[in-house]
């Protein structure tokens, strides 16, 4: 497999056609069309349905255009690195990390502004999204490191320290409900409610409080991340319930925060691979990362 072959193909993805592929490339139409044939000859795959000048993406195709993405970018590092050690330089190791998108405005960027400090020599690759895609990136390697809620048990990785937080309120500025120290789940009943789509984790324990106290919910949103939530409440549409360390990167939004009862326990993890694809600088990331957020999600926030 040649890695012309790998950019060709993202670009007919892009593109749609072999002719706009050229264009982006800077090469003959023919040349793309050539080196499309040989990455179809060499995968044993028809990867597009041919429409007169239209290439449409046979199934699964979007899937291998994301692959050749990661091949294709280590490619690149691969490239740089080799540079900087023919000039003599120092490389700095690279540590991969996947976080849900709540803790990357200011908690994990200081994090790791802390950590760089104290551990000279690392450079970092960061994403961001829901736990079931840093779970596959995990298990594809293209990270050395994922922050996930457990439980979480899969031969080949091991987990970091734990990190427990707590579940809390969050209220629009001058709700009637601040008035409270607390919120029971009684409180909320007929109260319009910003809550975490259906299908995440954190969904199920809050519905079943609501169930067990005999509360009918009235939803009014759902949101697909901690952040998202905070921002609705704000908006004045309703109050949530979510991570209390995961929601401490909205502290500044017109928000207020409160207790939830009952103690709904949230429990993180950083996740690396075991034996010989672990890093031993991400092993000490984790250590770091692992006792700041553990302070963080003790101290208490009521604002």
């Amino acid at each position: 497999m040649k890695l012309k072959d790998l950019e060709a193909f993202r670009a007919v993805m892009d593109s749609g056609s072999t002719q706009g592929a050229a264009q982006y490339l800077g090469i003959s139409q023919s040349a793309v069309s050539r080196r499309l044939t040989q990455l179809e000859e060499y995968l044993d795959l028809q990867l597009f349905v041919r429409d007169r000048a239209r290439l449409i993406p046979a199934d699964g195709s979007k899937e291998l255009e994301r692959l050749a993405g990661d091949v294709l970018e280590r490619a690149f590092l691969l490239d740089e690195v080799a540079k900087a050690m023919r000039r003599g330089e120092r490389t700095r190791a690279l540590i991969t990390i996947s976080v849900p998108s709540s803790i990357t405005r200011t908690t994990l960027p200081r994090l790791i502004a802390e950590f760089c400090a104290e551990n000279p020599g690392f450079r970092f690759d960061v994403t961001c999204g829901p736990y079931d895609a840093t779970e596959r990136m995990l298990r594809d390697g293209r990270v050395d490191i994922g922050l996930l809620r457990l439980p979480f048990s899969e031969p080949g990785f091991q987990l970091g320290g734990v990190i427990a937080a707590p579940s809390v309120c969050i209220l629009p500025k001058g709700h009637p409900l601040t008035v409270l120290s607390e919120i029971r789940v009684q409180n909320l009943s007929g109260v319009p409610l910003v809550l975490l789509g259906w299908r995440r984790a954190p969904r199920r324990d809050v519905d079943l409080a609501f169930q067990t106290a005999g509360i009918v919910q009235d939803i009014v949103a759902e949101a697909h991340s901690v952040s998202t939530a905070c921002g609705l409440v704000a908006a004045g549409l309703g109050v949530s319930i979510v991570n209390g360390l995961l929601m401490r990167e909205c502290a500044d939004l017109d928000i207020e925060v409160r207790p939830f009862v009952p103690t709904l326990p949230n429990r993180l993890s950083f996740v690396q691979p075991l034996g010989p694809k672990a890093s031993e600088g991400a092993a000490a990331f984790v250590r770091f990362a692992t006792g700041r957020l553990q302070i963080m999600a003790s101290e208490p926030m009521v604002k």
